[in-house]
């Protein structure tokens, strides 16, 4: 991609800045090709899709993630792809690392990945299982890391608490690439210090500056602990973004997605707020996908607007940069942002003129 020409006075930074996609439930799967070669054009780094079986809504659409990766890549020049976030309760890590070893291949360089322990929501209705996911996630992790280094010559062997290996080994074009990078999902205590064990990068939300600091230092204790070089570590933030030239437009979009974020994460809520009211993980002894939404819509209306916007990016460009540099500033180096246009999360209203003007008034800055 050609070099940005940045404004004088500006000084280009380190910072990168990632565009979530989504396709809503009647829109043709083409177009989730088209926004990302819309965001390669305006000077974004990286594009990004989510793995979910369902969504509770029949606004959404949930294709499948690495096929619609795959896609977006091969059209696409130069841009980054990943995926925020997989899980290994519903996939197996010796596919994931067959998976990643094959997008590689054909695209190197340009591959990343999310990890996390998974939602209920999207394993429960499944018949998968919502128990020790952390730990599966921990021996998981290290499961990808022994295939990606194995050969029919050097077979790999593990037995653990969830996942066995006998002589096995990948076939996948692996051999000699370096894997990609694997930035972990993780808010509370464990998650965090695995992500310093074993991580190359982190993918929080719903933090504002300061416990987006707070945790990062929990990352980089852990690192230490652990003898890593954490130079090449990339904490990234996984957020909502409404920009506009009137501020009071991007509040209206965003503060509704911004509490139901809070909302699915009352950890987070509390973290941010501890006098914050929120009753815990009820919906998740709902059985029914459009019940839980409903549920969390009802918890997200009671959270407070300041904490809601406090965790995302929205306003005019100034208002904008303003947010990113206080999150800069705590430590992030990678903004992964899912724009929220006029008429809600799923809605296609002006989200390409909102990529747009983000390019125009903040990419710019940086």
């Amino acid at each position: 991609m050609e070099e940005r020409k940045f404004p004088e006075g500006r000084v280009k930074d380190s910072v990168r800045f990632g565009c979530r996609l989504f396709l809503a439930n009647a829109e043709p799967f083409q177009e989730i090709i088209r926004r990302a070669q819309f965001c390669e054009k305006h000077g974004f780094d990286s594009v990004l899709i989510d793995d979910h079986l369902l969504y509770g809504t029949e606004a959404a659409a949930a294709p499948e993630p690495f096929t619609t990766l795959a896609a977006i890549a091969a059209g696409t020049r130069r841009i980054r792809v990943g995926i925020t976030v997989t899980d290994l309760v519903r996939r197996h890590p010796a596919i994931i690392a067959q998976t990643l070893a094959t997008l590689s291949s054909q695209f190197p360089k340009r591959l990343f990945l999310g990890l996390g322990t998974g939602d209920p929501m999207n394993q429960s209705p499944f018949g998968l299982p919502t128990e020790q996911r952390y730990s599966r996630l921990r021996e998981g992790l290290g499961i990808i890391r022994l295939l990606w280094n194995s050969s029919i010559d050097k077979p790999a062997s593990f037995r653990g608490r969830f996942y066995t290996l006998n002589n096995a080994y990948l076939q996948a074009g692996q051999e000699g690439q370096p894997i990609p990078p694997i930035y972990m999902a993780a808010f509370g205590p464990r998650m965090l210090r695995l992500a310093g064990e074993a991580a190359d990068g982190w993918i929080p939300h719903c933090h504002t500056p300061k416990t987006y600091s707070m945790d990062l230092d929990i990352i980089r204790e852990s690192g230490r602990q652990a003898k890593r070089n954490l130079d090449t570590f990339t904490p990234a933030y996984y957020t909502l973004s409404s920009i506009s030239t009137n501020r009071a437009e991007a509040d209206r979009n965003v503060l509704g997605p911004a509490r139901y974020f809070l909302a699915l994460i009352p950890e987070a809520l509390k973290k941010i707020d501890p006098i914050a009211n929120h009753p815990g993980r009820i919906w998740e002894k709902i059985p029914y996908p459009k019940e839980q939404r409903e549920t969390i819509r009802k918890i997200a209306a009671e959270i407070p607007e300041s904490d809601a916007y406090n965790t995302v990016i929205h306003g005019t460009g100034e208002d904008c940069i303003e947010q990113i540099e206080g999150y800069r500033k705590a430590g992030c180096k990678e903004f992964m942002l899912t724009f929220v246009p006029k008429g809600g999360l799923w809605a296609s209203t002006n989200l390409l003129s909102q990529i747009r003007l983000f390019s125009y008034k903040v990419l710019s800055r940086y």
